[in-house]
């Protein structure tokens, strides 16, 4: 399953155009993987069988949409839940929990370590109402939620456009909230069974710490299938965080996942360059 997470954002950049709203009666839609793996870190070597322990159920009615995860905590016995996403379509809107913003819309395929979060007292991905103008544009209303020193939510908007363009498909995003905005354009290609992409996003963010952050984030990325069997990813992220005091923080670096089919098991490897965690991971799993 995490051989897809880069090629998934595809599927989620923009939002569709009208549907219909007939209800009918929806089957829970359930997947799952279960293995065991080895991590390999810079001050912990860990061998688990619960890392990769994960379920999903999805739903979709036509008009109810709600995706649920169920994964494990750090005893690998404790079961978390995640309400991933939970909305309502009426026609060209939709409204309620999107897990994510549209003001990251053109971040085509670079979604690992690279991106900048539409977050002031917190991210919007908990509230948003949106409304499809077409097939490639969407704009939509979107609010943190109340909490700490902030005793009201703050309700700001974002906008993408991701289209075909023939030679490739090219997004532009962007999004305000309170004392964070961001803008993001992208472009990715696919070349003989090869996707390549490439994104720029630059904003400012809230931080309860250091006030507002100027971030900047590049990031170039690789799918490829070499054969029906095997899937390589690679990804490269260059961040750059600066305080009002003109404190700089930049990281960089690469995100690998390779992974070899045979049979029912999957074989696979994820990397994690130094200024990302540092981390080698190799497991076999099976999914359903």
């Amino acid at each position: 399953m995490k051989a897809i997470k880069l090629a998934s954002i595809f599927a989620v950049s923009a939002v569709a155009a009208a549907v219909s709203t007939t209800t009918f009666a929806a089957d829970p839609v359930f997947s799952g993987t279960a293995g065991i793996s080895y991590t390999s870190g810079a001050t912990t070597n860990t061998l688990s069988g619960t890392d990769d322990a994960e379920i999903e159920i999805a739903i979709d009615t036509g008009v109810v949409y709600m995706e649920i995860e169920f994964g494990v905590g750090a005893t690998g016995e404790t079961v978390t839940t995640g309400l991933e996403k939970a909305y309502v379509t009426q026609g060209a809107v939709q409204f309620g929990r999107f897990d994510g913003t549209l003001a990251d819309g053109a971040f085509l395929g670079v979604n690992e370590n690279a991106g900048i979060d539409l977050n002031s007292n917190s991210d919007t991905d908990d509230t948003g109402v949106r409304y499809a103008l077409s097939d490639e544009l969407s704009i939509s209303l979107e609010g943190t939620q109340a909490g700490g020193a902030d005793v009201d939510s703050e309700i700001g908007g974002a906008i993408s456009y991701v289209a075909d363009m023939g030679a490739g498909t090219f997004g532009v995003s962007g999004g305000s909230v309170g004392e964070s905005n961001v803008v993001t354009v992208g472009y990715s290609m696919d070349v003989a069974g090869t996707t390549f992409a490439a994104a720029y996003a630059a904003g400012e963010q809230w931080d309860s710490t250091s006030g507002v952050l100027d971030k900047t984030s590049l990031g170039l990325s690789v799918v490829m299938a070499p054969t029906d069997a095997t899937s390589l990813s690679v990804e490269y992220a260059s961040n750059t965080s600066e305080t009002t005091a003109g404190v700089e923080t930049d990281t960089d670096g690469l995100y690998v996942y390779a992974s070899y089919t045979a049979g029912d098991l999957d074989y696979y490897v994820e990397h994690y360059s130094k200024d990302f965690g540092d981390t080698t991971e190799v497991g076999v799993n099976a999914s359903f």
